[in-house]
């Protein structure tokens, strides 16, 4: 039986914990998985280079943790239309930029998402962050994650759009970069 626990892989883990969960009408998040410490082999359902999954600690999640979700609202939110695929643009902005020019550069930026027919667009400030190296003299920059569903020819419109600033929006914007989400 131990083999057995041990040879499950992460995501079959999480996913026969959301099946017990659905059942119960709540879904735990993925922050409820812990790493299991050397001793509690017997628990131990898989690992992933270094972090190791323990299956009692997943379901042991505290309820302030928990989500309450329908199977139905489940499928709908993991299903895409089709030739749409998840995709992931981080921006680092100029951190001398004030809330109000901030947020009017990222307006324009969903308003081309929109544009774009994009779905499920999500946007994350993560605030001002002190980064390794500087780019174009500024030590500090404004990180933002985009998450959003859209079609392959779109994510290369995006970037072209992020490579080539408009007039007047020279500077605001240091680097991006879109990843492909399987």
């Amino acid at each position: 039986m131990k083999k057995m626990i041990a040879s499950r892989t992460k995501s079959q883990a999480l996913n026969s914990a959301r099946q017990t969960s659905t059942l119960c009408g709540s879904l735990v998040r993925p922050l409820a998985l812990k790493r299991c410490s050397p001793f509690q082999e017997d628990n131990r359902i898989g690992h992933s280079l270094r972090k190791t999954v323990c299956l009692a600690t997943y379901a042991k999640a505290p309820e302030e943790e928990k989500v309450k979700l329908s199977t139905l609202d489940l499928d709908e939110s993991l299903t895409l239309p089709s030739g749409y695929h998840w995709y992931e643009t981080m921006m680092i902005l100029n951190s001398t930029l004030s809330d109000e020019e901030r947020d009017k550069e990222l307006a324009r930026f969903e308003a081309y998402l929109n544009k774009e027919d994009c779905q499920n667009i999500n946007a994350l400030i993560r605030g001002r962050t002190r980064m390794a190296y500087p780019m174009r003299g500024e030590w500090e920059g404004i990180y933002v994650l985009y998450t959003y569903a859209a079609k392959r020819n779109t994510a290369k419109n995006i970037q072209l759009l992020l490579s080539n600033p408009e007039a007047g929006s020279e500077g605001k914007l240091l680097r991006h970069i879109t990843f492909f989400k399987f």
